[in-house]
C-alpha cells in the first residue's frame, strides 16, 4: 500500500521544482502561457483595439456628417436629416457596444495568460481608447485624430513589448541558425 503522505510530497516537491524552473528560465517570471497562445492572444488584443476604436472614430464621424455647430465657445447642434441621423446613430451605438464587448473579452482573455509587461502596454493601450470615450459629442477632428493617433502609438508600444516578450530572436546558446545568419548577412549587403 502506498504512503499518501508521501505520495502527496512528492507531487507537492514535483510543482515547486516545475514553478522554480519556469521561474528560472525566464526574464519576466513565470509565462503563464505557451508562445503560441500568447501569441493568438496578442493579435485577438490588438485586433479588438483596433475595431473598438474604429468603430468609435466613424461614430464620432457620422455624428458631424448629419449636424453643424454653430458657435465657437457655446457650440449648438443643429441637425440635417433627422431620420437619416437617427438610423445612424443607432447602427453606431449597437456596433459600438459590440465591438467594446469584444473588446472586453480579449482583455480579460489576455489577463489570463500575459506576463506583466505586455499587461501593463495593454493598460496604457486601454488607457488611451478612454481618452478617445471621453471625447465630447462635438469633438472637432483634430482632438478626434489626436486621440486616434495616442491609441496608434501605445498600440506600437503594445507590440514592441510583445515582440520582446515572444522573443522570437535566437538565444545565446543557439549560435547555428542558418535562416537566420544568412538573412542577417543579407541585410549588412544591402544598403539602407
Amino acid at each position: 500500500m502506498v504512503d499518501p503522505i508521501s505520495v502527496g510530497a512528492s507531487s507537492l516537491a514535483k510543482a515547486a521544482s516545475s514553478a522554480l524552473t519556469k521561474q528560472l528560465q525566464s526574464k519576466a517570471g513565470v509565462r503563464l502561457g505557451s508562445r503560441d497562445e500568447r501569441r493568438q492572444v496578442y493579435a485577438r488584443f490588438q485586433d479588438a483595439v483596433t475595431e473598438a476604436y474604429t468603430v468609435m472614430t466613424v461614430a464620432l464621424v457620422e455624428q458631424r456628417l448629419y449636424s453643424v455647430w454653430l458657435g465657437k465657445k457655446v457650440r449648438t447642434q443643429l441637425t440635417f436629416q433627422p431620420r437619416a441621423a437617427q438610423k445612424a446613430a443607432v447602427g453606431s451605438l449597437a456596433a459600438m457596444r459590440q465591438s467594446q464587448s469584444d473588446l472586453l473579452r480579449a482583455y480579460l482573455d489576455l489577463r489570463l495568460v500575459a506576463n506583466p509587461e505586455p499587461l501593463r502596454a495593454a493598460d496604457v493601450v486601454l488607457d488611451r481608447f478612454g481618452e478617445l470615450e471621453a471625447l465630447r459629442v462635438g469633438a472637432s477632428d483634430e482632438e478626434i485624430g489626436g486621440a486616434t493617433n495616442r491609441i496608434v502609438e501605445a498600440q506600437r508600444e503594445f507590440t514592441d513589448v510583445c515582440r520582446d516578450d515572444l522573443w522570437y530572436l535566437p538565444t545565446r546558446w543557439q549560435f547555428y541558425r542558418r535562416a537566420w545568419w544568412t538573412a542577417r548577412r543579407w541585410r549588412k549587403r544591402t544598403p539602407a
